[in-house]
């Protein structure tokens, strides 16, 4: 055995994912005295066949079994998992995720419960923080997840009975198990590994987890979690035909119908590799085509889905490099792709999102362009903010975008607000107090009013922004003129500025919601309320010009019926980085922020969006109704505006507005609408006595 060698054993069937592997690797630090192997097995039967295959190969007493798509992050993984191994005799194995007790049926899928891990699915990247202990070096579990498992004794895999790719980690944790040895999950301090996993299929998953119960009666129970096989295959027989006919919509040329299938299926279909990173290129797509350039990719030219998902997987991986800070010949490469305008920057932009999480680090190599900077009119609106405003304003000041206005307006505040405000000295504050409490909508319209700037930034005075939040939202508003308003997800923090995201899953889930097609995000405006954040918006003034400023006599809703207006004069976009901090109180503490909710507030709402949704469905025209609400209608087919009218009653009153009551007993006086109901929806008017009694 040579005590003095690691040896990495990679499965591999895919060439471009084992170069980026080992690209990682050799980035790692050797330790001194120490060497390091690289054995790649080749069109392997099994997981487990060919990672015994690796392992009667080498004499090296580590091994280091991983995936092809698993690249490691830590430049000091040898030093630390040689700390780990020497500190007890007794590990045998070492992964980064793991479990704490096996489920009962064997069903480990998705229930790693230790250990940290960067994992993208195929659509995002997903940072997995699990439980760890800071003051440990490691935690013993059960088992780990086969994205990489570090071994300092050999224990034969079992290709006896794991003929395929599931289980063969699961079955290797309780083989050390057997044999004496512990599983363990290091502590974390930044993940060890990124794993481009893409969606994992698991079309024989459970038929190995059932071997995995009878194999190892010990561990699992036999009659434990039985699975409706026949409705596992139809599911997987569905996507087949989804990603099959995607496919050869590529083949064809066809992205505007790749474009309406996409949009259709965005949040059903997440669990196939290719479907996601389809749909994830017809937004790139939508985005070239709306962009002040029309610069389109050039991957488009391939009219080949094998050649576009290569073409889009070498730049992730770039992407990755830069993101990692890593050296790499390839980044000289792509800057002058960029250049040339051969990738478009929207391009750069979605798949950095998606492949890193935020552009940090890629913005400033990629996409920062030297350009006149637009005047942007920060507006903040305080009420008895002295808390908090002051932070709110140093984050606005500490904009890596400097070309701005801000414009504080304090709404007649009873605290020290004012003295907090005018101790910023900065030429471009302007300040306006009032003499008297208004509200959020009056002061509001007055920064509409004064507000000069090309792009309108609206702020609460107790959130905050991180510095290069409005540099990435005027540079995306510069590239796309027909875009009204852009957006950011948000982080959720308390007084302390402390992420609470947790606490507030609702609220969270909808400021961090995927991109939607207009009519698509309209339609769930309408049903479900407001997803935005109004503190990380930033709005085209041309657009608000035409769709009106807020309405005088809001206060809960004012926001969600600017958006509802502005959508129809526009695009709206969300940028996928969390560049907005919204803050939120415990209600044990008494605080109370400008969006507390109280139960005469929530009436207040509910009446709010029945008048706001009856208003702004009356100013749609025929075809954007349709457009929008197509499949909800009782008959997509009209084709008068009083067929609209009638469509309009039935919708509001679906929803439970009592406006839709009024709008029946305004039609109703018409005779052909009364006749259109009567014939082309069996609606008469004692229909609408028993609608009206419900």
């Amino acid at each position: 055995m040579n005590t003095s060698q690691f040896a990495f054993i990679i499965c591999a069937n895919n060439e471009q994912y084992y170069s980026e592997c080992v690209r990682y690797i050799q980035d790692i630090y050797v330790p001194e005295n120490y060497s390091i192997d690289i054995i790649c097995i080749q069109e392997a039967d099994s997981m487990a066949q060919g990672y015994n295959a690796g392992m009667r190969s080498s004499d090296a007493r580590y091994k280091i079994y991983l995936h092809q798509d698993t690249f490691i992050l830590n430049k000091n993984f040898l030093y630390d998992i040689l700390r780990i191994f020497n500190s007890d005799e007794r590990i045998g194995l070492i992964g980064v995720l793991g479990v704490r007790e096996l489920p009962e049926d064997a069903d480990c899928y998705l229930k790693w419960d230790t250990g940290v891990v960067t994992a993208h699915n195929g659509k995002t990247v997903l940072d997995l923080k699990l439980y760890q202990n800071k003051v440990k070096a490691y935690i013993p579990v059960k088992a780990v997840d086969g994205l990489i498992m570090i071994t300092q004794t050999d224990i034969p895999w079992r290709e006896d009975f794991l003929d395929g790719w599931d289980f063969y980690d699961v079955s290797q944790s309780l083989e050390m198990d057997r044999h004496g040895y512990m599983v363990v999950v290091p502590y974390q301090e930044k993940p060890w590994c990124y794993h481009d996993c893409g969606a994992s299929k698991i079309e024989k998953y459970h038929f190995y987890r059932h071997k995995m119960i009878r194999k190892y009666p010990q561990y699992f129970r036999e009659n434990a979690g039985q699975v409706d096989f026949e409705t596992s295959q139809q599911r997987q027989a569905q996507l087949d035909g989804i990603r099959s006919g995607m496919i050869n919509l590529v083949s064809a040329g066809a992205y505007e119908e790749l474009v309406n299938v996409a949009n259709t299926i965005r949040e059903a279909m997440l669990e196939d590799t290719d479907i996601c990173e389809l749909i994830n290129l017809m937004e790139i797509y939508s985005l070239e085509k709306e962009s002040a350039g029309r610069r389109f990719s050039e991957w488009w030219i391939f009219q080949n889905w094998e050649q576009i998902r290569e073409y889009c997987r070498w730049l992730r991986f770039v992407l990755l490099r830069i993101g990692y800070q890593r050296e790499d010949a390839r980044i000289d490469e792509l800057k002058l792709l960029v250049k040339e305008g051969r990738i478009s920057r929207d391009a750069i932009r979605n798949i950095s999102i998606t492949t890193l999480g935020s552009t940090r680090n890629v913005h400033g190599c990629l996409l920062k362009e030297d350009r006149q900077e637009p005047l942007v009119s920060v507006i903040i609106a305080v009420y008895n903010g002295e808390k908090f405003v002051g932070e709110t304003i140093t984050s606005v000041l500490n904009q890596t975008y400097q070309n701005m206005e801000i414009i504080i307006l304090d709404d007649a505040s009873i605290d020290h607000s004012r003295d907090v405000i005018l101790s910023f000295k900065d030429s471009r504050i302007k300040t306006i107090f009032c003499e008297e409490n208004h509200n959020i909508c009056y002061t509001g319209n007055i920064g509409f009013q004064k507000a000069k700037g090309k792009y309108i930034a609206l702020i609460g005075h107790d959130d905050l922004w991180a510095p290069d939040k409005l540099e990435k939202q005027v540079a995306f508003m510069e590239e796309h003129p027909a875009c009204s308003v852009c957006f950011t997800w948000a982080d959720i923090i308390d007084e302390n500025r402390k992420i609470i995201n947790d606490n507030h899953e609702y609220v969270y889930s909808s400021f961090c919601s995927e991109n939607k097609e207009t009519g698509q995000l309209l339609r769930r405006l309408f049903f479900f309320g407001n997803v935005f954040c109004a503190s990380s918006s930033c709005i085209r003034k041309t657009s608000l010009d035409r769709a009106g400023q807020y309405r005088y006599a809001l206060i809960q809703l004012q926001d969600y019926d600017l958006w509802m207006r502005l959508l129809l004069f526009g695009s709206v976009f969300i940028l996928q980085e969390k560049l907005t901090y919204y803050r939120r109180f415990n209600d044990s503490n008494g605080s109370k922020q400008l969006s507390h909710i109280s139960e005469h507030t929530k009436r207040r709402s509910v009446r709010e969006k029945q008048c706001i949704d009856a208003a702004w469905l009356d100013s749609l025209s025929m075809k954007q109704f349709v457009g929008i609400f197509r499949n909800d209608m009782r008959n997509p087919a009209v084709c008068t505006e009083k067929e609209v009218l009638c469509e309009k009653a039935f919708l509001l009153e679906k929803c439970g507005n009592f406006l839709g009551i009024q709008k029946f007993i305004d039609i109703l006086e018409d005779e052909e609408c009364r006749k259109i109901l009567f014939e082309k929806y069996n609606f008469k008017l004692q229909d609408f006595y028993e609608m009206n009694a419900q």
